[in-house]
């Protein structure tokens, strides 16, 4: 059942009883809406940095794989070191292999 369905049963049932009709459904979402993004406005200005709601999310983050060991690269998969090439090294995509 759909929320306008609920709400022709909501409002047939108040009628019923000689109540008023429940508002529509989506009637407060735009003051709803409006009033997190003034929530969030005052609560930038009068908090810290640092205790925001994405720095404490990246505090959580960083503590929580902080704790867990560190997941290995496969062995030959590592950072390779920087291998100087040859003056007459062959041009690969065009360009000189010694600009890379």
């Amino acid at each position: 059942m759909n929320a306008m369905q609920q709400h022709m049963i909501d409002a047939y049932r108040a009628a019923q009883r000689g109540e008023a009709a429940p508002p529509l459904p989506g009637t407060g979402d735009v003051q709803a809406l409006r009033a997190v993004r003034d929530w969030r406005r005052f609560e930038a200005v009068v908090t810290a940095p640092a205790d925001r709601l994405p720095a404490r999310l990246l505090r959580a983050v960083r503590a929580f794989l902080g704790r867990h060991a560190p997941v290995s690269a496969p062995v030959g998969h590592g950072p390779h070191p920087r291998q100087e090439l040859p003056e007459n090294a062959p041009h690969i995509g065009g360009r000189p292999a010694q600009c890379g």
